[in-house]
């Protein structure tokens, strides 16, 4: 099956669900917010309901009131243009309101997500914009230095045990204890239409490893 056509942005916004379950009820997720009543798009906006509450999953810790999320799929490495891109787009975001400062500069956040380490971008902010990068914890790099919070998810460094589907985002599943290990996590949660969006996109990305373990299993 062909990989062309596969749409990883809803089943990331599912997994971001799954992976934020225990603290959903503080945050209301938009995905490919309008910045205009035609595009450009924000990917993710996350607005935190309650300001006072600290999301306590790592990814989220960084979490303000709005909180602007940049995905990449598997395929796809950030780049210099995409960071001045998204940034622009907050600005824009901050900006596109019907009183000054609506939206506090200051209650801002920016995520990028992405399964390759943005080495380029990396270096041109370190260079260019005085932004050191620090390794906050498995896979989470907090990009420090600029007004906006910003942070940076390595998708397949992240901690397993509470990212687990956020890290199988991926087109390169071995058959074996790996896809028994999804098939069994799925399973648990299969009424639950995060975790069906989530499944449906990697058995397409990971269809042969899914046939060759079908076919182990019959045989």
């Amino acid at each position: 099956m062909g990989k062309d056509k596969l749409q990883w942005h809803p089943a990331f916004a599912a997994a971001l669900r799954i992976t934020l379950s225990e603290e959903m009820k503080y945050l209301e997720l938009q995905e490919e917010y309008l910045l205009s009543k035609a595009p450009p798009k924000i990917d993710i906006l996350a607005i935190k309901k309650l300001r006072e509450i600290v999301i306590q999953k790592k990814i989220g810790r960084i979490f303000r009131g709005h909180n602007i999320i940049e995905y990449k799929s598997p395929e796809d490495v950030l780049s210099v243009n995409d960071f001045y891109k998204v940034y622009g787009y907050t600005c824009f975001y901050q900006s596109n309101t019907e009183h000054v400062r609506e939206i506090d500069p200051k209650d801002m956040t920016i995520t990028f997500a992405g399964s390759h380490y943005p080495r380029e971008m990396f270096r041109h902010l370190q260079e260019v914009r005085n932004i050191t990068i620090e390794k906050k914890s498995k896979g989470i790099y907090y990009l420090q230095g600029d007004a906006i919070p910003m942070q940076y998810l390595n998708l397949k460094e992240l901690d397993e045990d509470e990212n687990y589907w956020l890290q199988v985002l991926r087109t390169n599943l071995k058959a074996g204890e790996e896809i028994r290990t999804l098939v069994s996590n799925y399973e648990k949660n299969r009424h639950s239409k995060d975790y069906s969006a989530v499944m449906n996109l990697i058995a397409r990305a990971n269809w042969k490893q899914m046939e060759e373990e079908k076919g182990c299993v019959t045989h």
